[in-house]
Formats: C-alpha cells, sequence, structure tokens
C-alpha cells in the first residue's frame, strides 16, 4: 500500500490531502486519517467487525458517507474504527457502490478523544487521477 495522507494548514477545520493507488486505498488511507484526526493512538484489544453498504451518486459523494459513517459510529454508537479489512467500490448504472468491512472496538476509558468532527465537508473535495494515483482534499468540520 503507498497511500498517505498528510493534514495541512486550515482556518477552522482539519484539512488533509490522500491519495492512493485505487480508489479503494484512497478511501482506506481517507478513514486513516479520519481516525488520526479524532483520536490518540490507542491499542485495540477487543476487535469487532461491521459489514456495511453505501450507495452514491458520485464518488465524492460516496467517500463523504462513507466518513459520516465512520464518525457516526464513534459519537452515537460509542464504536471506534480501527481497519479496513475488505473494501470493494463500483460504478454501476451511475452509481457508486461500497461494501466494506470494518474492524473496531467499543470506545472505553483508555480511549482519548482529541477532537470532535461535526461533519466531513464537500468543501475543495474532488477525486481525481494525478498520475498514477487517486488524490482528494478532504475537510472535517470541527
Amino acid at each position: 500500500m503507498s497511500g498517505n495522507y498528510k493534514f495541512i494548514d486550515h482556518t477552522a477545520d482539519i484539512a488533509c490531502e490522500v491519495s492512493g493507488d485505487t480508489i479503494e486505498e484512497l478511501f482506506t488511507v481517507s478513514a486513516e486519517a479520519w481516525r488520526s484526526s479524532v483520536v490518540e493512538e490507542t491499542k485495540y484489544s477487543k476487535r469487532e467487525s461491521k459489514k456495511f453498504e453505501l450507495i452514491a451518486s458520485s464518488k465524492e459523494q460516496l467517500l463523504v458517507d462513507f466518513l459520516s459513517e465512520l464518525n457516526f459510529y464513534l459519537f452515537t454508537r460509542k464504536w471506534l474504527f480501527n481497519l479496513v479489512k475488505e473494501m470493494k467500490i463500483k460504478n454501476e448504472n451511475n452509481a457508486w457502490i461500497l461494501n466494506v468491512k470494518i474492524e473496531g472496538m467499543p470506545l472505553s476509558a483508555e480511549i482519548e478523544i482529541k477532537q470532535e468532527i461535526k461533519a466531513i465537508t464537500f468543501h475543495q473535495m474532488n477525486i481525481e487521477i494525478i498520475g498514477n494515483q487517486y488524490s482528494t482534499l478532504i475537510v472535517f468540520d470541527i
């Protein structure tokens, strides 16, 4: 995996440039950047898996929906994402479809939340292929 993320200065929110060799890698690295934004590095003692499917009209909407789902799990269901186990993204009949299996654990007292993200925004988001890598900018509204 050669995907990466880099936080960049942003006036009031958290902004991150993300890249990956495939669209799946871009989404996986984006999830890692989200997690890095909200919690301190932690050990995952009790691991659980979750599967879900998302459908959107664009790849940008799909990425926002995916990260919003992780955010919902953390701040509403008190469950922290750790790892993408399996991911498949396809474009079918003008719809972008994501099937994913993730791993994580229930929140515990040892997990320190750094920042609450209110929303994942579309601000400046444009998933494009530059050279041979997918890339985008993600802005987390805090």
